[in-house]
């Protein structure tokens, strides 16, 4: 063997340690984004084509491997009807030059129907010599559980855990949004307060009373207005927030919510009956306070224990 052959032998030897290395970088950076979620993705902007270097996003939208040559035109077909606009709005924009960066939280829906949250990023890599965009890098991921995550963190944080209505905090931020955009039909604190609930809890355990309130709450929520806010107050206290303050109106949905209560509770072998008193105050202005209008309610609420429990009655102001 001459020293011309010697050296193709030894380039060629050299090519195969650098294909072999570039092939186990490959699979080493495929099973990082793979673990991480992330789909790393390279658009060439003059032909539309799009490169994936790892296989996640079949997983997002369960395409199948032979599906993703038309990727480009999935992502499109695949974006959720009410976010589709926004997002390749987003990604023009920043081929157009108006933004630096793609950066957006957009839903698509998979084939089995259900829908993704997906975070999607990219920059412009590189320009031809009339500085038009060539080549577009990002990475795109599936936040779907983060985002569920989200969700049921803010309804802890807003909602009673044990009835799933409106914990006292939100029921009071409920107040004060709806004071700032109060009209000429005002609004009604109405204070609900359950009747000889702690005789339950003492004579029949915590297990039977918790099963009990979560079924009163229900009654109270399904009477509920549309428009209106029910939520916990504490204890055996509910309160619910109403956009109006007619009385009629307020006579016939206190009526309501004290005959929904006729029937008995029924938990295991233990039947209770629940009645309820509940006091009403209304208000008219944008500034209100929450807790004085929560106070008058809770006094006109106590007229009605002194005065039998089972009823209603509207505060009014002492003469």
């Amino acid at each position: 063997m001459d020293e011309s052959d010697k050296i193709i032998a030894e380039l060629r030897e050299q090519n195969r340690q650098l294909k072999s290395q570039l092939e186990d970088t490959q699979n080493l950076l495929n099973i990082t984004l793979n673990d991480s979620g992330l789909v790393l993705w390279e658009q060439d902007i003059p032909s539309g084509r799009l490169s994936l270097y790892n296989c996640e996003y079949g997983k997002i939208c369960g395409i199948s491997a032979t599906e993703q040559e038309a990727l480009y035109e999935n992502w499109k077909s695949n974006l959720h009807p009410e976010d589709k606009e926004l997002a390749i709005e987003a990604f023009e924009s920043m081929i157009r030059g108006h933004s630096g960066e793609y950066n957006i939280e957009y839903r698509m829906v998979h084939q089995d129907g259900s829908t993704r949250w997906i975070k999607d990023r990219g920059t412009i890599q590189e320009y031809d010599q009339h500085n038009n965009p060539l080549r577009v890098i990002g990475t795109h991921i599936d936040v779907t559980q983060l985002r569920v995550d989200q969700h049921r963190l803010s309804k802890l944080a807003h909602h009673d855990t044990l009835t799933g209505l409106l914990n006292r905090h939100a029921f009071e931020d409920e107040f004060n949004k709806f004071c700032q955009t109060i009209d000429a039909e005002g609004g009604t604190l109405m204070f609900v307060d359950l009747d000889q609930f702690k005789p339950i809890n003492d004579q029949h355990g915590h297990t039977a009373g918790d099963h009990i309130l979560k079924a009163c709450a229900q009654r109270i929520q399904d009477n509920c207005p549309k428009q209106g806010k029910a939520g916990r107050i504490g204890g055996d206290e509910f309160a619910l927030l109403l956009p109006f303050s007619e009385s009629e109106k307020l006579e016939q949905l206190a009526q309501t919510l004290l005959k929904s209560f006729n029937q008995p509770h029924h938990f295991n072998h233990i039947e209770v009956s629940v009645s309820l008193s509940i006091g009403m105050c209304t208000f008219h202005r944008h500034n209100e306070d929450f807790k004085q209008i929560l106070h008058r309610a809770d006094q006109a609420m106590y007229q009605v224990k002194h005065n039998g429990k089972n009823n209603y009655a509207l505060w009014t102001a002492a003469k």
